[in-house]
């Protein structure tokens, strides 16, 4: 008994040893790449081995906590959030000079391992890093997308579903169960602006109440959102990246394959739609759909043609993400100050 106890006290010990060994080597390796750095990045709050800056943000808002750094290491100054390095700006001065003189150098963007999947940067705004290739998606926005007379084009279809957006609430609004608890705001503007972007990439709406593949692509899209935004441990701490402990890549990736499925649905039918001879001379809006099958690029700095349904899946999907988020995120928000200011409230309503 006494030599077992002896044995796993020495394991233990030896347990312990190495996991200090460990901690002592990565402290040593993160002093020495912040040596070899040191020159090119501002100065910033002293940062604890492993953890860096963390614990220094507080249990408040992080913006607060960024002021208070602020006012101390200046208006431009660099923390360490685990092994992720990264610039605090809290100066419109500061910013105008980073962002209006040195707005290519800055232009590169930070993959969190939520959006790392098997499908690459092919198609992506989100991933792909600045070069011909995002110039090309993104002149193809530009063009295309965004366009105003395409826009304009659209009038009605914008007017159609913010007309569906206020049945939805009334209809909502008069079910008992909701008389006492309320409506979720946010949801229903999230259905019309999901709606908006279906017209505008498919010329069809999603979210009918026949439609359950809509129904489908919404819930997949919204848990994608959803699992994105949450904070990973793993963007923080790179050994953790295998591990994925929270497994916020795992279900990311789960829900973007389930979304790729059935937008993968609608763009098969749509060309077999093309290879049969269209639409029997149907006068239709050429929608982004149509603009992405019908691409045609130089070959050099830009592919003559998008390689795979995948690629147009990608861009599909994303602007679906980007086009509704944060359309739904304004409109709440000004909602809710408008509730919380009756005098400017009565400015918007009919006399």
């Amino acid at each position: 008994m006494e030599h077992n106890e002896v044995v796993g006290l020495s394991i233990g010990m030896v347990l312990i040893w190495v996991a200090w060994s460990i901690i002592l080597l990565l402290t040593h390796l993160r002093r020495r790449r912040s040596e070899e750095v040191a020159g090119h990045l501002p100065p910033g709050p002293r940062w604890w081995p492993v953890v860096g800056n963390i614990f220094q943000l507080g249990l408040g808002p992080p913006h607060e906590s960024f002021a208070m750094l602020a006012r101390k290491h200046g208006p431009i100054m660099t923390l360490w959030l685990g092994s992720m390095s990264t610039i605090v700006i809290s100066s419109s001065q500061v910013a105008r000079e980073m962002f209006k003189n040195h707005d290519v150098v800055l232009a590169g963007r930070k993959i969190y391992e939520a959006m790392k999947g098997d499908y690459g940067n092919e198609g992506s705004l989100i991933t792909a890093q600045y070069g011909p290739h995002w110039r090309m998606l993104r002149r193809l926005c530009t063009t295309e997308f965004f366009v105003t007379s395409r826009l304009d084009a659209m009038c009605h279809v914008r007017a159609k579903c913010i007309d569906g957006m206020v049945q939805f609430i009334e209809d909502a609004a008069s079910e008992t169960s909701t008389k006492t608890d309320g409506i979720d705001l946010g949801r229903f503007i999230f259905l019309m602006a999901f709606n908006l972007i279906g017209n505008l990439m498919f010329s069809k709406d999603l979210l009918d109440p026949k439609s359950e593949r809509g129904a489908m692509f919404f819930n997949h899209a919204g848990k994608v959102m959803e699992l994105a935004g949450k904070p990973n441990m793993a963007d923080f701490f790179p050994i953790l990246r295998w591990l994925d402990p929270q497994g916020i890549r795992r279900n990311t990736q789960f829900h973007v394959e389930k979304a790729f499925e059935i937008a993968g649905e609608f763009i098969r039918e749509r060309m077999e739609s093309i290879e049969n001879g269209g639409y029997d001379g149907i006068e239709r809006t050429k929608d982004f759909l149509d603009v992405l099958l019908e691409y045609r690029g130089d070959g050099v700095d830009e592919p003559s043609r998008f390689s795979s349904s995948r690629t147009v899946n990608v861009i599909v999907f994303e602007m679906f993400t980007a086009g509704t988020d944060t359309t739904t995120s304004t409109l709440e928000w000004a909602m809710a100050e408008l509730l919380n200011n009756p005098k400017t409230m009565k400015k918007f309503k009919p006399s």
